[in-house]
């Protein structure tokens, strides 16, 4: 089995098929918009730029930012229709008893498996919210923009000091995912 399989296959155990797809979209389409950022011209006019080369990669955040709500939107909706908001946010409803436990075996140097309600699922929960409020302060930077708000050029700040907390989720969540894969993969190949 080749290693996209078996990523794909691993995946497949903690997700639905729905779910998935949308994760695996997600990713490539927020890592692709962290790269493209590097290269976008920015304006503090609230004039917005012709499609040029000059303004290529910036018309092509902002429609993959488009992209991105509507997959998100969908990805979200998805995941607290199956699982239940207090499958993500326990601790809302003070239940912290699982994530407890999953961090007394992590101090235990093992690592604790995904479950409902538990250091994983949080995490999983609070990148739901990273990507939300990133997407949002896009949104908001983009209209304030096109209705030549003054302080557009702030929210555009704004929203780019937000990216850090995906970036930080990407490393976070996608290395322990990787973890998780790896040792999964080593028992599978015996």
């Amino acid at each position: 089995m080749n290693l996209f399989k078996s990523i794909w296959f691993f995946l497949g155990k903690y997700q639905t098929p729905k779910i998935r797809v949308l994760h695996v979209l997600i990713l490539v389409l927020v890592i692709t918009q962290i790269i493209i950022s590097n290269w976008m011209v920015g304006t503090q006019s609230s004039t917005i730029p012709s499609i040029s080369g000059e303004y290529i990669f910036t018309w092509m955040h902002i429609l993959i930012g488009f992209s991105l709500f509507f997959l998100s939107f969908a990805l979200i909706w998805t995941c607290l229709k199956e699982k239940g908001v207090k499958h993500f946010y326990p601790y809302l409803w003070g239940d912290v008893k699982q994530i407890k436990s999953d961090i007394n075996q992590l101090i235990e140097f093992k690592l604790p498996d995904s479950t409902p309600a538990g250091l994983a699922a949080t995490v999983q929960g609070l990148g739901l919210g990273a990507l939300s409020i990133v997407i949002i302060s896009g949104l908001t930077w983009f209209f304030l923009w096109i209705l030549g708000a003054s302080f557009a050029y702030d929210a555009r700040s704004i929203h780019k000091s937000l990216t850090i907390l995906i970036e930080i989720y990407i490393y976070g969540h996608g290395g322990l995912g990787l973890i998780h894969f790896v040792i999964w993969y080593k028992k599978a190949k015996k």
